[in-house]
């Protein structure tokens, strides 16, 4: 049997209680790391005078307005007006895409020329890539853009109506084209 004396016994109380403190008073706290995924899928795209391109259907991206004429006249020429303002239509495009922009048939045309009407009244006009007048862009034809990096393209459309001297009844005459911006 083994004695204590009162000494002793605070002694060891003394040793226990200080490896109590030196163990930490408290249960210590555990860590455990992990992850979260992140991701993003971008399919390529391409942008009309600010508007997707994912979009079906872009609306009108702009006007041809030629100004008020008299009955005979001569040419009278029409810079297009983006939708977006400015004098060009304007595509973005994802980077490294090419696209390219067609313009199509107008509602009247007729054996390939573009036409404007007032009711079963007709006049030609013609589209051009340059402010000359002189890349006439045809019907149907395709504008390849380049290759996109991060800035748009812009493309400028000119319109010329000559009317050859013919006289013309007063009316509204107007037409519709149809673009189709393909990547």
């Amino acid at each position: 049997m083994t004695i204590f004396s009162k000494s002793s016994f605070a002694f060891l109380s003394s040793a226990a209680a200080l490896a109590f403190v030196a163990t930490g008073s408290t249960a210590q706290a555990g860590s455990s790391a992990g992850t979260i995924g992140v991701s993003l899928n971008v399919s390529a795209a391409c942008a009309v005078n600010g508007a997707s391109g994912s979009a079906a259907n872009l609306g009108q991206i702009g006007a041809l307005a030629f100004a008020d004429q008299p009955g005979i006249f001569g040419n009278t020429d029409a810079a297009l007006t983006a939708s977006g303002g400015g004098n060009a239509i304007s595509v973005l495009c994802t980077p490294g895409l090419t696209p390219t922009l067609t313009i199509g048939t107008g509602a009247n045309d007729s054996n390939g020329v573009r036409r404007m009407s007032s009711g079963s009244n007709n006049v030609a006009y013609h589209l051009y890539s340059d402010s000359n007048r002189s890349n006439e862009i045809t019907v149907g034809q395709q504008l390849s853009l380049g290759t996109a990096t991060s800035s748009a393209f812009s493309v400028p459309i000119y319109g010329r109506v000559n009317s050859g001297g013919q006289v013309l009844p007063a009316g509204a005459y107007t037409d519709t084209v149809q673009v189709t911006l393909a990547w």
